[in-house]
């Protein structure tokens, strides 16, 4: 095959996880996710949700310090491991990221990371969305030594970008996570 279209290949071979970074049910950060999900597969891009509500009550007691369980490993093996690239939605809490996804990191460890490459997607209901967030985490995959990519949509006031049948409907908004796709895809 040409240069151009193996590059083309392994672009479009990329196992990308998306990783809703909450354990609250119901999340709009979980829509989010579903959204980039949505997308990701209307052109074809391989894809799964990581959802941080379907991980093990205790995961954070039995997976540390070198021990481990079997349904966690699993979940390891299948959203980490397997994958190429991570698109990391995390909501604000409290000036930053989610607690759980800090244990879920510590559980992982830094091995099943590095090299791979990372999106950030801020979401918060203030108008900020997520900035302090999105350089928390940055600093955090850098010191895993994960390439994190520079675009870092914020999507500010979230609650106000759904319509009533939980769909996101602004254009701008839209364009946006379209365009943040395309260039993370191609990176």
């Amino acid at each position: 095959m040409p240069y151009f279209i193996n590059i083309l290949y392994a672009i479009f071979n990329d196992m990308i996880t998306i990783i809703s970074a909450t354990n609250r049910s119901g999340s709009l950060t979980a829509k989010v996710a579903g959204l980039y999900s949505e997308l990701l597969s209307q052109i074809n891009v391989e894809n799964q949700i990581m959802d941080l509500c379907d991980l093990p009550a205790d995961f954070m007691f039995s997976n540390f310090y070198g021990s481990s369980t079997q349904p966690f490993v699993d979940i390891v093996d299948r959203y980490i491991n397997n994958a190429d690239k991570f698109i990391v939605i995390s909501p604000e809490y409290h000036g930053s990221y989610p607690g759980i996804f800090k244990a879920l990191i510590d559980c992982v460890g830094g091995e099943n990371i590095k090299t791979k490459k990372v999106t950030l997607v801020g979401v918060s209901t203030g108008r900020a969305g997520n900035l302090r967030g999105m350089e928390h985490l940055t600093a955090l995959f850098h010191h895993l030594r994960a390439e994190v990519f520079s675009s870092k949509p914020k999507l500010s006031e979230i609650h106000k970008l759904f319509n009533e049948a939980g769909e996101i409907d602004d254009s701008d908004t839209l364009k946006l996570i379209q365009n943040h796709l395309k260039n993370f895809i191609a990176f």
